[in-house]
């Protein structure tokens, strides 16, 4: 189980949410301030994949952020961000590990380049 409350650090300041949640696979943290809000969803999750016969568990992590309007006339932004890893049930749980840390590691290659490439629609 993760920490409660769990912090998540946005822009070098530490955001501390609160877990308002908790079922049997999921739990969601909340921070909510006068201008803005922080929730954090992780979900797990089994399907079947019944093209090959297999149980696949899937982990999902979303993080999404609220700015609540500064006046009546505009509207709130909101942005997420989210990595879900699925993984055969009986594999090993050390390749996954690495395969998303391998994606981490791009993602977050030369202070989060390939992050921003991504948003502008680089490919």
């Amino acid at each position: 189980m993760f920490a409660d409350p769990t912090t998540v650090t946005v822009n070098a300041v530490a955001k501390n949410l609160v877990r308002i949640n908790q079922d049997k696979y999921s739990s969601e943290y909340l921070l909510r301030s006068a201008t803005d809000e922080y929730r954090l969803f992780i979900r797990n999750s089994t399907r079947v994949d019944k093209a090959r016969g297999v149980s696949i568990d899937r982990h999902n992590v979303l993080l999404r952020w609220t700015v609540f309007p500064v006046a009546p006339a505009t509207r709130s932004y909101i942005r997420s961000a989210s990595c879900t890893i699925e993984n055969e049930i009986g594999d090993t749980q050390v390749d996954p590990v690495n395969l998303t840390i391998g994606l981490c590691n791009f993602l977050t290659a030369s202070s989060g380049n390939a992050i921003s490439k991504m948003l502008n629609s680089e490919s």
